[in-house]
């Protein structure tokens, strides 16, 4: 897409929105809104149209406040045109407009993946800087993709790819953790080590799953994803022994988490 003159995020909304939207309606109120606000608007729209997923993006996202709320939320395909889905929304959306202003952005599940596929600057922009505030399924997810990644990991020792199956044992191992700690109310951060989640872990009264060396050994295999990075296992290839200790300890882990 080829900018105008409005600046990036009239852009985006231009493109986003090449159709007759009803218009945003904008806060009475002069204090910030903050990321708990957004939090109870997503809440609420959990409770009364069961979306997909709802993304809070802009400066909330950023800074933790801001002068409005910009959401993207995701529909289920329903056999509805996208002005009558905006129309609920907005409906739903009542209660809070007397208290902040809130944008939102209402798309199916079909067109949002029809314009990330094209390389939207509008949902580079939202997956660059959102951030999620509700993901249906998503403790499902997080246990499914550790179990994937968990039959990668072996699929890859069987055949000798013993790097791979290093890395997708500690990716199933971190999966499942997270999984399990969204499960207790924990909000998803950017965390990959393995320690870092047993600590946080701790905290919610979950009990370690694995042994200290052991931790140390599967933060070592993220950490050396890429060549000439530091680790215990360093520079080189991942032994066979190293790559049936990972995928060992991810074997016991996930036994023990799910």
């Amino acid at each position: 897409m080829i900018l105008s003159g409005k600046g990036v995020r009239g852009d985006l909304r231009d493109f986003w929105n090449k159709r007759n939207r009803i218009p945003t309606i904008w806060d009475r109120r002069e204090s910030m809104v903050t990321v708990e606000d957004a939090k109870k608007v997503a809440q609420h729209l959990v409770k009364t149209m069961d979306p997909v997923c709802v993304v809070v993006f802009g400066s909330v996202a950023k800074t933790g406040k801001g002068e409005d709320i910009d959401l993207l939320i995701v529909t289920e395909d329903k056999e509805k045109d996208l002005k009558t889905i905006d129309s609920e929304v907005h409906k739903l959306l009542k209660p809070f407009y007397g208290d902040f202003a809130i944008d939102p952005f209402v798309v199916p599940r079909l067109v949002l993946r029809k314009h990330f596929l094209q390389g939207s600057p509008f949902l580079r922009l939202v997956q660059r800087e959102g951030r999620c505030l509700y993901m249906k399924d998503s403790i499902d997810q997080w246990f499914r993709q550790a179990r994937e990644d968990m039959a990668m990991a072996e699929c890859l020792f069987n055949n000798k790819y013993y790097r791979g199956a290093c890395y997708h044992s500690q990716q199933a191992i971190e999966k499942g953790m997270k999984g399990v700690l969204i499960k207790k109310g924990w909000e998803l951060e950017k965390v990959h080590s393995i320690r870092l989640l047993t600590s946080i872990a701790q905290r919610y009264g979950i009990s370690s799953v694995m042994q200290e060396e052991d931790m140390d050994f599967i933060d070592s295999i993220y950490r050396g994803r890429y060549p000439a990075e530091e680790g215990l296992l360093p520079i080189g290839e991942p032994t066979m022994e190293d790559a049936m200790r990972a995928v060992k300890i991810a074997s016991d882990v996930i036994r023990k988490l799910l």
